[in-house]
Formats: C-alpha cells, structure tokens, sequence
C-alpha cells in the first residue's frame, strides 16, 4: 500500500539529522533516558583499525548488516550522533517506549523509542550480540533510497576514531593511531573545523567570492544551501550560482573557499530561503549556511578526524 510520505529528491537533503531533531517526551522518572554518548554502548570500535566495506545508493553511503536477523543496509552517517538507530518500520523492536518526537526535513513527525535490548547486531564484519539502551524509529522515508534500510551507524561507535571514506574503493576504514592515514597519500587540504552544540556536526567559516558562509559537513545527504534571498542573488549576480542543466531548480557552485583553500566546483545544489530545521540543533546562527556531502566529498577520499578535529582531503 502507498504510504503517505513524499517521493525524496535532492532538495529533501536534511535527512541526516533525524534523530537529533528529536524533542524530548515526558519520561518515568524512574526509568531516565540515558544521554545519546550512553545509548548502544556496546556497538563501539574495539581494534586500532576497522575497514569496512561500504554500498553507495544514489548519494548515500551504506554498510550491509543485520538486525535481530533482518538482513540490510545501515547508513554510514555523521550526521546521526548516536551509535545506532533501528528502523522499526522494518525490525520489529518489542517492549520499546517512546522518549521524544522528531521530523524530517519536509515535515513529517515520527516518535522516537528506546528499546532495553536488541540482539544479533553485525555491521559489516562486526557483531555485536546483545546492545542495549538502542533507539529506534519508523524511517520507512528512508525506504525510499534502499528498500532494505535497517538502521543507522552513526558516531559514537567510532569517535574515538578517523574515519577515512574512499568513494573509489568503496571502503571505510576506521584509524585509531594519530595520523597514520596520511601515510602514502597526497594530501589536498587539511580543514580544522569547530562544533557547537553537536559534536557530530563539522562546522567551517568559509567563504564564496566575497560572501561570508558557514559550511557543515555530513556524509549522510548530496548537500545543499540554505540561505537568504539577499545572498542567493548576490552569488547568482556575481556567477558564482549558476542554474542546473542536471537537476531543475538546483544551481552549480563555483568559487568556495575554506581556509585559503579553493575547492572544486559542486553541482545541483538545491538552495531553500530559510533556515535549516536542524540549526538550532546545531547551534547555527548563520543566515547563509551551506551543507558539504557527496556533491563534494566524492571528489576526494576524504578523512573526518573528530579527535583532532580537522577535515583532511585526499588525493582519490
């Protein structure tokens, strides 16, 4: 049966912070919700480094895995703080109560559960065979970029590690010792960059011609602007946007800077006159706000050093 979530296009690209988005439901007091750092505190990276491989759907990077025996695809995503995320449209999770409410970027709302325990968990070559504390939502939306979609991998299991990601090879490999994946390498750029108040969410001032813009990271959507029309039209006028010949209503970037480094062009980037849903989230301010992913990451290989907290751009 059809169900009543929109068709998902390029200009629906805050998927990536569902679950952060969540507000916080009334809870028995004596039953605390544990902080999202405590959720899944089993699903971790033991060893110094971890590859992995990974399935690209459209812009998307996936892990293949299971759940509770339901075989599928959990995203790779920074955007998602929290170590795992089960889709209980597709894995049944008993004895769930709900903590919080959440939306997608196009309005949907969705109640977010935690469960006490899942079992049988493998993503990728990992498993882990009991987890608790594991939060889940209906994200059938998602089911709309891979029909199989299990769930998220999101950052607490691996904070503790560089994540490399070779859109190439189709491998994530996961780096606990310094700086060691830039053995070999040529490097492009090494970005430093802040957060606010996530820790998941990469933050840059950057800049597009003379335009001053805030620039997050995410491997979890395409990217996109969101913006005023004050900016759009300065950036249009100046030829820095120029209208897609790929995608209607997105626009082709040209000209960012980050850091004294000027990156490639990055195109169909859709653009929407109003503030991020996730920016308060997020801790953004910013009228003028651009997300990178894949529109720009699978240019490079690409390293996100969350302890040392820079962005390092690789040679592919």
């Amino acid at each position: 049966m059809r169900h009543a979530f929109p068709a998902l296009s390029r200009a629906a690209f805050g998927l990536a912070l569902l679950a952060s988005l969540a507000t916080p439901a009334l809870a028995d007091p004596d039953t605390p919700v544990p902080p999202i750092a405590d959720r899944a505190p089993e699903v971790r990276l033991a060893d110094e480094t971890v590859i992995l491989p990974i399935v690209m759907v459209r812009e998307y990077p996936f892990i293949e895995g299971s759940i509770a025996g339901v075989p599928g695809k959990l995203m790779l995503d920074t955007g998602y703080q929290g170590a795992l995320i089960i889709n209980d449209h597709r894995v049944p999770v008993p004895e769930g109560r709900k903590i919080g409410t959440g939306f997608f970027g196009s309005g949907q709302t969705f109640e977010v559960r935690l469960a006490p325990e899942v079992r049988d968990v493998r993503v990728g070559g990992l498993t882990y065979p009991r987890v608790t504390d594991v939060v889940a939502q209906d994200a059938r939306l998602l089911e709309g970029i891979a029909p199989d979609f299990i769930g998220w991998f999101g950052y607490e299991a691996f904070a503790t590690h560089a994540l490399e990601v070779d859109y190439k090879t189709l491998q994530a490999t996961f780096h606990a010792d310094g700086d060691d994946y830039l053995a070999g390498e040529r490097l492009v750029a090494e970005l430093a960059f802040e957060t606010r108040r996530l820790p998941n969410v990469p933050l840059m001032t950057g800049q597009i011609g003379d335009l001053p813009i805030l620039v997050s990271w995410d491997t979890g959507q395409y990217g996109g602007f969101h913006m005023t029309e004050a900016g759009r039209d300065r950036l249009l006028r100046e030829g820095h946007l120029t209208p897609s010949a790929t995608e209607p209503g997105a626009f082709d970037l040209q000209g960012l800077t980050i850091g004294g480094h000027v990156l490639p062009p990055i195109p169909a980037l859709p653009i929407d006159i109003e503030p991020s849903p996730a920016s308060g989230s997020i801790g953004i301010t910013e009228a003028d706000h651009l997300t990178v992913g894949y529109g720009l990451l699978h240019q490079f290989k690409t390293v996100w050093d969350f302890p040392r907290q820079r962005i390092v751009l690789l040679e592919p």
